[in-house]
């Protein structure tokens, strides 16, 4: 039939339909062949431009590339469209098949998290199929330091110290602790070489965050947090030279405890160090000898601690660790050999070789206490206290410090000694003789307790004694 009715169709099937359909349907049928070919689909709608979106996220305070930061890109028309990138080692990312519009883009990171910030956003528009470049960067370290501590002195830049205080227990963030950061100050003016031990305050956020202003910069300082009867350890951190110190606290139990620290003793080079000594800082009594080169300790403290390790030969390491109290912690240790002693060192030698004959000559006339290599060695300090524990005269000091100080008894009660450090008077009002010279390095001791006994180089008269520090290498060190 070709395709079309003819009239004796419509006539047949006229039966089975209204009049007003009956009449429509031969209007069609008799409608000409060419109108079907006029009707045609609609045209497509032109496809999305797509632009594509690159660029890189740097930790300004660290001056290091922020690898894996998430990156995430919002329509701002619909909030529910989301896009997410990872930033690379080189801290770049790429989002492709992007439609034009108007987005708000920001990251997240642990970094972000350490220095308590929150994520930035900033806004994006993207009106072309062209490629878009959105550099992100964590603020500089003087920009933070100034937001937490104001604007300095350009001359005497200050340091900040800041992280979070943490219960060694369920982790979470503990507000109202107490935080301190103490260091050393020496100077040399009329009155000689004087050194002071400023310390710094702070409490934590309700949300855990401390600031420490005012640290010095590219400097060592000790820290500790406490709340009620939870704390650290004592701890030694180096503030950088950026002045931006950033490392949390985690608070536990004090004493002996549930933590469990493993790991392995080697040389930087790899090797096994055979016969270590690795010890919990501020606790003499709690260390351990590795075993080829495997150390354990257990039955720690919990929180944040520090131990240390030495073996002969090689240069003493400390090393800050958060002690769980659930599982326990593994923290590998690679000392550095000994600088073996060149040609500009000999003259110190002979120095400290004309020192030890003196030392020898004052202690043949009898008067005052005197302490030498062997006796060194076999007391194995770990602080200076630790040297003077048995010296007549002396009465060692303890309290928030973990070293203790060397103070003399008297009849009017204790004081602090005149120190002289290689023949040279140093400032140590608070008999905190760590602050001043590490017990390694210590190679002989004189006390003299009375005040008429004390020799007339080494008299300060301060009515208080004194004692004479030598430093050098130990020729007989076990």
């Amino acid at each position: 039939m070709g395709g079309r009715l003819s009239t004796a169709s419509v006539a047949h099937i006229s039966l089975s339909i209204s009049p007003m359909f009956r009449s429509v349907l031969v209007l069609l049928l008799a409608a000409p062949a060419g109108l079907a070919s006029q009707v045609r689909p609609a045209t497509p709608a032109p496809p999305p431009v797509l632009a594509r979106l690159a660029g890189t996220v740097f930790d300004s305070a660290a001056t290091q590339w922020l690898s894996g930061a998430t990156v995430q890109l919002v329509d701002a028309a619909n909030p529910s469209n989301v896009r997410t990138a990872i930033a690379g080692a080189n801290g770049r990312f790429v989002i492709d098949s992007l439609t034009v519009g108007t987005y708000l883009i920001g990251f997240f990171h642990q970094r972000l998290d350490q220095l308590g910030m929150e994520a930035p956003l900033f806004r994006v528009n993207i009106t072309t199929p062209e490629e878009l470049t959105v550099p992100m960067a964590i603020p500089s370290a003087e920009t933070i330091i100034t937001k937490h501590c104001g604007q300095g002195d350009p001359e005497q830049p200050i340091g900040l110290y800041m992280g979070f205080v943490r219960d060694a227990a369920t982790n979470q963030q503990v507000p109202a602790a107490r935080v301190r950061a103490q260091y050393s100050e020496v100077t040399v003016g009329a009155r000689g070489v004087e050194r002071r031990s400023p310390s710094r305050f702070g409490s934590t956020t309700d949300d855990g965050l401390f600031t420490l202003c005012g640290v010095p910069r590219n400097a060592p300082v000790t820290a500790r947090a406490y709340a009620g009867g939870d704390s650290t350890g004592f701890i030694e951190l180096r503030v950088p030279r950026n002045g931006l110190l950033v490392r949390d606290l985690v608070i536990g139990s004090s004493g002996k405890g549930t933590g469990l620290l493993r790991g392995s003793v080697k040389s930087v080079s790899g090797q096994t160090i055979a016969s270590a000594r690795v010890v919990l800082w501020g606790a003499s009594g709690n260390g351990t000898n590795a075993t080829n080169g495997q150390y354990l300790l257990d039955g720690l403290p919990t929180g944040t601690q520090m131990i240390e390790a030495r073996a002969i030969g090689y240069q003493p390491m400390r090393v800050v660790v958060d002690v769980s109290a659930t599982e326990g912690v593994t923290a590998d240790l690679a000392l550095e050999a000994l600088v073996a002693t060149v040609d500009t060192v000999r003259v110190r030698g002979d120095r400290v070789s004309n020192q030890m004959a003196e030392f020898e000559k004052r202690r043949r006339s009898g008067f005052g206490s005197f302490i030498d290599e062997s006796q060194l060695n076999n007391r194995s300090p770990m602080f200076m206290a630790d040297i003077f524990r048995t010296v007549p005269g002396i009465s060692i000091a303890t309290g928030q410090s973990a070293q203790g100080r060397v103070l003399m008894r008297g009849n009017g009660g204790n004081c602090a000694p005149a120190v002289f450090l290689n023949g040279m008077n140093v400032q140590v009002p608070d008999g905190n003789l760590d602050g001043i010279v590490n017990s390694q390095e210590v190679r002989a001791v004189e006390v003299y307790s009375r005040t008429s006994n004390v020799p007339a180089q080494f008299d300060s008269r301060n009515g208080c004694g004194s004692i004479v520090v030598w430093t050098g290498p130990r020729t007989s060190r076990r």
